[in-house]
């Protein structure tokens, strides 16, 4: 095995005194010298080691292309660098500012701009464009919103971002006219466009994740449109069949058979709510879960519930009062789309230290055969269960009031 004896010595540059005595030259050193061709490999190389290292890691894809032209210009002392995109959500001809630094032009991130000029031609004909002047080249042609800043512009890049199946968007890198920076840069488009291969694979990623959320989000929705308003028309269905039947056997069948339902509702529930990402945690608050209920009630009532709320109605509950709050809200509101012709349904939601109450009041006409007792035998017992109440009032036929009260604390 070599070692480190048998390598080549590098020989130092030696001079003669007048007496014929050779010394040799102290070297001068360059650890640190931006200009230094070694000391430049060896910092684009740091910097596309740490740039890979951000792609593969967790690092929002948006925030690695803000690394990718942050190292640009450190290593190449650009004055100017900006990724754009080609988004397909936007018309044909405008891209996207991804990320962009300097010539304080920073506030246009995120912004839709005209793909035209250089830009266009490099990413069109997937070309690298490099020009000295790149103000005066033909074709210059920047979108407006950064035109202005760069007209201070000497040497100039257009870097097209290719992956194998198409060009996704350009790297754009320029410096001040006079930069100490410029003549060395024109000597290393290699690295730039091995930076624009990252932020190729970045924007890839990017565009990957952007179309899996799009096809996620379909699918909830076509489950939310289709199934749960399926379901619950079903479960509404049920629930007045079974405020009429007199035989206590068929009622507590039926009764098991909307609890199954409801159970298999909410599990469906679940996996939309899985399918959805980067939901806020404020989403699975109670008030979120009311107004889920209203608006599925309201495929049923042909108009939406008031809601009226009291107190601090999304504070910590414990998951078995807030589960059945959800329930009894879904339930009084079913029961109210069994009357007849109901113009006027409000729910009021109250929340203090000690108690949460519920008051859905409909003025529905009941048939006569609807008995306001028997109607939610099911919810009464599961509110006494919990140390709390439910009380029915119909004090005329065009008025029900149902009141669902239990203890914050189990």
């Amino acid at each position: 095995m070599p070692t480190h004896e048998d390598e080549p010595q590098r020989r130092r540059p030696v001079r003669f005194d007048n007496d014929g005595q050779s010394a040799e030259i102290p070297e001068e050193s360059t650890e640190g010298d931006p200009f230094e061709p070694h000391y430049r490999r060896e910092q684009w190389l740091q910097a596309a080691l740490e740039v890979t290292r951000l792609l593969q890691g967790d690092l929002n894809q948006r925030e690695a292309l803000q690394v990718v032209t942050r190292k640009i210009r450190e290593v190449a002392g650009a004055d100017f660098v900006a990724i754009s995109s080609v988004d397909p959500t936007y018309p044909e001809g405008v891209g996207v500012i991804e990320a962009i630094e300097g010539l304080g032009v920073e506030h246009v991130l995120g912004s839709p701009v005209a793909k035209r000029g250089l830009s266009a031609r490099a990413i069109d004909n997937s070309i690298t464009i490099v020009s000295p002047s790149i103000t005066l080249e033909v074709g210059y042609n920047p979108a407006d919103e950064f035109a202005e800043a760069m007209r201070v512009l000497g040497l100039g890049m257009y870097v097209p971002l290719v992956t194998p199946e198409k060009v996704t968007g350009v790297l754009t890198i320029g410096w001040k006219s006079g930069s100490p920076h410029e003549r060395i840069a024109a000597n290393e488009v290699p690295m730039f466009e091995m930076f624009a291969g990252q932020a190729a694979l970045a924007l890839q990623q990017l565009d990957a994740r952007r179309q899996l959320v799009q096809e996620r989000e379909q699918v909830a929705r076509d489950l939310s449109d289709a199934v749960i308003d399926r379901l619950f028309a079903i479960g509404t269905h049920l629930h007045g069949v079974a405020s009429i039947v007199a035989q206590y056997d068929v009622q507590r069948t039926m009764s098991h058979a909307i609890d199954e339902l409801d159970e298999m509702t909410q599990q469906i529930r679940n996996a939309i709510f899985a399918l959805q990402p980067n939901r806020d945690a404020t989403e699975r608050s109670v008030s979120h879960q009311v107004l889920a209920e209203l608006d599925a009630a309201s495929a049923t009532l042909g108009f939406t519930p008031r809601l009226v709320v009291s107190g601090a109605v999304d504070s910590p509950l414990p998951a078995i009062i807030q589960r059945e709050l959800v329930r009894a809200v879904r339930e009084t509101l079913s029961h109210a789309a069994t009357h007849s012709s109901p113009s006027s349904v409000e729910v009021s939601l109250s929340v203090n230290a000690d108690q949460v109450t519920l008051t859905v009041r409909d003025d529905g006409r009941r048939g006569a055969e609807a008995s306001p007792q028997r109607i939610l035998r099911q919810l009464l017992g599961r509110a006494e269960r919990l140390g709390g109440t439910c009380t029915i009032s119909a004090a005329t036929p065009t008025e029900t009031v149902v009141e669902w009260s239990v203890p914050t604390r189990l």
